[in-house]
């Protein structure tokens, strides 16, 4: 089964943000009206076996202060991410599917979806799987509530005047966007996202 955390669009992110509205947005999932109470979950391990002990690449290796590091680069490498500020644009498969999810929904709900929705989109999800990373993979709520409270992205699409339950009304739709793009740029720390958001969020 490959339900997800259900994708939204940022253009409807920004108007929760501002203040328009505090309730609760439903987030369309992408199996469809019938999976809409269906519990989340990652989409399944991929089949790539896992590194052996003695890789020098597997985490735990080597010197332990450096290969979350090296780790890291690796993966914005991989995902061909530039680093200088310049907009982010889908270029590996899996940021591609992310995106056209994103897309198609926005265009469904007459939204008009623009350069800057996908580079804010694709970078709220870097740094998920990036604080993953230099956390050595350790996600819980903890991780999730220090993640979003120190995020540069969160701080400017969240107004700080919001507190409480507003707040966390604006957090969530965004955070499950985030949270839901993990499963596609960092898989493997997928689950562990999902499980800190619901804790964090609610279902």
């Amino acid at each position: 089964m490959k339900a997800r955390l259900r994708p939204l669009a940022l253009s409807l992110v920004l108007v929760a943000a501002l203040g328009t509205t505090t309730g609760c947005i439903r987030l369309p999932s992408p199996l469809g009206p019938d999976a809409a109470g269906a519990p989340l979950t990652a989409p399944a391990e991929p089949s790539d076996p896992a590194p052996l002990p003695d890789d020098p690449t597997s985490p735990g290796t080597g010197d332990d202060l450096d290969n979350p590091f090296a780790e890291r680069e690796r993966f914005f490498e991989e995902q061909q991410l530039p680093l200088d500020g310049t907009p982010l644009v889908a270029v590996t498969p899996a940021q591609k599917q992310f995106i056209d999810e994103q897309k198609a929904y926005a265009q469904e709900q007459g939204a008009e979806w623009t350069a800057q929705d996908e580079s804010l989109s694709l970078a709220l999800v870097a740094d998920a799987c990036e604080t993953a990373i230099l956390s050595s993979h350790v996600v819980d709520a903890t991780t999730l509530q220090a993640h979003v409270a120190t995020s540069p992205i969160f701080a400017q699409l969240v107004p700080a005047e919001l507190q409480g339950s507003e707040r966390t009304a604006a957090e969530a739709p965004i955070a499950s966007l985030m949270v839901y793009g993990t499963t596609f740029l960092c898989p493997d720390d997928g689950d562990a996202w999902i499980d800190a958001y619901t804790e964090v969020y609610g279902g």
